[in-house]
């Protein structure tokens, strides 16, 4: 009865696992090169956990004044650059297949409403040209990794050509990622890691041992 109970309990959690996901909701995020502060205040990054496909359980909200309170708290100062520091440290860690996984995890982004526009410029406007035509291609490819759960995707790439280096970014719609995905991606990442930690302790001991 007990091993039955906790079998049931385990199926559910598992379920609510396997039919869980993010949705990120972003509002007129606009950021601007050129402007003074880069990013422009009236925007709006809703958060919600979601379970059995469609019920919310947690919400968060990211806006100019609650991330202003983020910015200004010393334990979150803190742990920025302990992440700045480890990007450092392991970027050797980055190689195929870390880029395989995160290739993987695109694959279970959803995204609908989406308008990006994207006003790009350099001081030379043939490497202004060709930077439109690259990063065009890039965003084509991407997009078709992911699942375009509506026909309402709206994006272009614009030159600027005004003899200076700019680059404005605008874009509002949903994203939508499968908690088993990130769990996944977190997991095989971590493990990764320590995988290649562990080889270089290994040779760094057997490296030791052939002074004794």
């Amino acid at each position: 009865m007990v091993f039955l109970f906790i079998l049931l309990i385990f199926l559910c959690l598992a379920l609510v696992v396997l039919t869980s996901k993010l949705d990120i909701r972003i509002i007129n995020l606009i950021i601007d090169s050129q402007s003074i502060k880069h990013i422009d205040d009236r925007y709006e990054i809703i958060i919600r956990l979601k379970i059995f496909g469609n019920i919310p359980i947690l919400k968060f909200t990211i806006n100019k004044d609650k991330l202003k309170k983020i910015q200004q708290s010393w334990k979150m100062n803190e742990k920025v650059k302990q992440l700045e520091r480890d990007i450092l440290k392991n970027g050797n860690k980055f190689d195929k297949q870390i880029l395989k996984e995160l290739k993987e995890f695109s694959k279970g982004i959803y995204v609908e409403n989406l308008e990006l526009e994207v006003d790009l410029g350099t001081e030379n406007a043939f490497l202004t040209f060709m930077l439109v035509a690259i990063f065009s291609s890039i965003l084509s490819i991407g997009l078709s990794r992911i699942h375009l759960k509506e026909n309402n995707i709206v994006y272009k790439i614009e030159p600027v050509y005004r003899n200076e280096n700019s680059i404005k970014i605008e874009i509002s719609g949903i994203f939508q990622i499968k908690l088993i995905h990130i769990i996944n991606t977190i997991y095989v990442l971590n493990k990764k890691g320590g995988r290649k930690n562990h080889e270089r302790t290994s040779n760094r001991r057997s490296y030791d041992y052939s002074y004794e």
